[in-house]
C-alpha cells in the first residue's frame, strides 16, 4: 500500500529546521532558614547583593553566598521555618485600634520604634527603621486615613484596622514577637520538599540542615517521583550531621574518626542513585569579614554548577574556603570513598580540591557519579523539549511523522555528543498501527557517559 500523506500537514512542518535551545542544566533549588524573605516563596538568585537584600542572614543566606562564590549562576532560594512577624498594637484608652505588622517574618523588625503624636482631630504616626534609622511620618484625621497613608508610604510594616478611634499619643513603642524560625522541624522540610516539585527545571535540590535518614528518604523519594513521572530530572545534595568537636579549632584524631564512623553508620542502609552526600566543614568569611564554620555542601554545589556537563569534580577547588575542618587521613578517605561519601581535601600547591564526585547508588547501579547523572538528566530533558512540538501533530500510515520526531530528538543529543557532554546515545522509536491509532509513540533513549576518573590512593608501580 502506498504511503498516504495528509495534504499540507508537512509542507510547513518545523522538523529538520528546529533549533532547540539547551535548557539550563545547573539550576539549584536551596531551602533553609533565614532572617528575611517570605516563607515558602521562590526567589531567583544570581548575585550576592540580591541574596543579602532579601534574606538578611541565616543558614540560607550563607548557603547562597558560598554557592555564588564557587560558581553558581541560577538558584531558586526558598525560606522555610516557623517564623513569626513582629507586631505592635496602637491603643486608644487601652483598646487596640491599629495593628502594625512587619511585612516579612523574622527578628529583623523587632525593636522598630513607633511614635504617635497629636491630639484632637489628627494624629501623626512616625515609624523608624532600626537598621537604617530612616523615619517615615504619616498624618491623618481618621483611622482609615492613617492606614492608607502608612501602607502606601513605606514597605516595612502593614497597618490593619482594629477600631475607629484615633490612637493615643505614645513615645518609643516597639514592634516585638518576630522570630526567625531557625529551629527547623521535619514538617518544615517536608513542606519545602513538596514545594520544590512545582519547578521541573531544577537540576538538583539542597535542603540545608536535613541530616536524618528519614529526611534523606523523603528528599530522594521526591526526586525519584519527579523522574519516574516525567515531571523533571533531578538529584539531591544531602547534608551529613555537623562536626562538633569539644574544642572547635583543635579536634582530636579520635573525634575525627568517631565522626567518620557515625556518618558512615547513618547511611549504611541508605542507597539511591539521586543521593549525593558531602561530609565535613570549612571556614568561610561573612560579609563583615568575620570567619565562621559551615558545611562544605554549598561550596561543592556551586563548583558543580560552574563545571561543564560530564566534567569530573576531581581537582576542582571551591572558592571562598579558608581552611578545612576536619582534614581526613588517608585511611579515613578510603572509608568515605567506600561508603560513597564526598569530601574535600588539601593538596600542596593546589589547595582545597574535591576529591571525588560519587553518588550513593544501589549495588550494581550504572549511574554512580554526579557528572553521569547530570549528563543523563540533561539529555533526557532536551530530548523531551525537542519532542514536545510533535504532540498533537497528525501522522501518516507510513510513519513519516515518527521519522521526523526521531530527527528532532536526535538534534540536541547530537549537539551534546559533539560538545563532549555525553559520549554516545542510542535512540529507538516505536509506534505500531494500534499505537498510531491512539496517537502514541514509545521512545527509548540510552545515554552513555563514561568520562570519570577515580583518585589513586595507593602506590603506583612503574615497570
Amino acid at each position: 500500500m502506498a504511503t498516504k500523506i495528509i495534504k499540507d500537514v508537512y509542507t510547513e512542518y518545523l522538523s529538520g529546521t528546529v533549533v532547540v535551545t539547551p535548557p539550563p542544566s545547573n539550576i539549584e533549588f536551596v531551602a533553609g532558614w533565614s532572617e528575611g524573605g517570605e516563607l515558602l516563596t521562590r526567589y531567583t538568585i544570581s548575585d550576592k547583593a540580591t541574596a543579602r537584600a532579601i534574606f538578611r542572614g541565616g543558614d540560607l543566606l550563607k548557603a547562597l553566598l558560598e554557592r555564588l562564590d564557587a560558581g553558581s549562576s541560577i538558584i531558586y532560594a526558598v525560606r522555610i521555618g516557623d517564623a513569626l512577624k513582629a507586631t505592635l498594637e496602637l491603643k486608644a484608652l487601652e483598646i487596640p485600634v491599629i495593628r502594625l505588622t512587619a511585612v516579612e517574618p523574622g527578628t529583623w523588625c523587632n525593636g522598630m520604634e513607633v511614635d504617635v503624636s497629636g491630639v484632637g482631630a489628627t494624629r501623626t504616626i512616625e515609624i523608624t527603621d532600626p537598621e537604617t534609622e530612616q523615619s517615615f511620618a504619616f498624618t491623618g484625621g481618621t483611622v482609615d486615613a492613617l492606614l492608607a497613608a502608612i501602607n502606601a508610604g513605606q514597605s516595612l510594616v502593614m497597618a490593619t484596622k482594629l477600631g475607629d478611634v484615633l490612637p493615643d499619643a505614645a513615645v518609643g513603642k516597639l514592634l516585638s514577637g518576630g522570630t526567625n524560625g531557625e529551629n527547623l522541624t521535619n514538617g518544615n522540610f517536608l513542606d519545602a520538599i513538596e514545594f520544590s516539585e512545582q519547578f521541573p527545571d531544577v537540576a538538583w535540590v539542597h535542603f540545608v540542615g536535613a541530616e536524618t535518614p528519614a529526611l534523606w528518604t523523603a528528599i530522594v523519594t521526591s526526586c525519584r517521583n519527579m523522574v519516574e513521572n516525567v515531571l523533571g530530572e533531578r538529584f539531591a545534595l544531602l547534608d551529613m550531621p555537623r562536626f562538633a568537636p569539644l574544642v572547635p579549632d583543635k579536634p582530636t584524631p579520635q573525634e575525627i574518626q568517631d565522626y567518620v564512623d557515625e556518618c558512615i553508620t547513618a547511611k549504611t542502609d541508605f542507597s539511591d542513585r539521586n543521593a549525593v552526600f558531602f561530609i565535613g566543614e570549612a571556614e568561610y568569611l561573612d560579609s563583615d569579614g568575620n570567619p565562621y564554620l559551615n558545611r562544605v555542601t554549598s561550596a561543592c554545589s556551586g563548583k558543580m554548577a560552574a563545571v561543564d556537563l560530564q566534567k569530573s569534580l576531581l581537582g576542582e577547588s571551591p572558592a571562598g574556603i579558608i581552611s578545612l575542618t576536619p582534614e581526613f587521613s588517608r585511611g579515613q578517605q578510603v572509608q568515605l570513598i567506600q561508603a560513597n561519601i564526598n569530601y574535600l581535601r588539601t593538596q600542596a600547591g593546589i589547595g582545597k580540591i574535591i576529591a571525588l564526585s560519587v553518588n550513593a547508588p544501589p549495588a550494581g547501579e550504572t549511574y554512580n557519579r554526579i557528572e553521569k547523572l547530570r549528563s543523563v538528566y540533561s539529555a533526557g530533558k532536551q530530548a523531551r523539549l525537542a519532542a514536545f512540538p510533535h504532540i498533537g501533530r497528525p501522522n501518516d500510515e507510513g510513519g513519516e511523522g515518527l521519522k521526523l520526531l526521531e530527527e528532532d530528538i536526535k538534534r540536541p543529543l547530537e549537539l551534546m555528543r559533539q560538545n563532549g557532554q555525553i559520549d554516545s546515545y542510542k535512540l529507538e522509536l516505536v509506534s505500531t498501527a494500534e499505537m498510531r491509532s491512539l496517537g502514541e509513540a514509545l521512545v527509548r533513549l540510552s545515554i552513555n557517559s563514561m568520562k570519570a576518573f577515580e583518585i589513586i590512593l595507593s602506590k603506583v608501580y612503574l615497570d
